[in-house]
């Protein structure tokens, strides 16, 4: 870690995430008030059926 990055983490050790969300505001960043929020939907595959007949092959190697 560089030595920028390891101030700034010091620095962020006792701030609350009030404080953080305001230091944010102040420095232009959009802070949604929602804590989490859904981007988009992706699409999944669906699993095949417990039992059922799979097409799915797969080989890992480890290295």
């Amino acid at each position: 870690m560089s030595d920028a990055l390891r101030r700034i983490a010091d620095a962020m050790t006792d701030v609350t995430e009030a404080e953080m969300v305001d230091a944010l505001r102040a420095l232009g960043v959009a802070v949604s008030e929602r804590r989490r929020t859904v981007v988009a939907e992706v699409p999944r595959t669906p699993l095949p059926t417990q039992g059922g007949p799979s097409n799915v092959h797969s080989e890992v190697e480890w290295v």
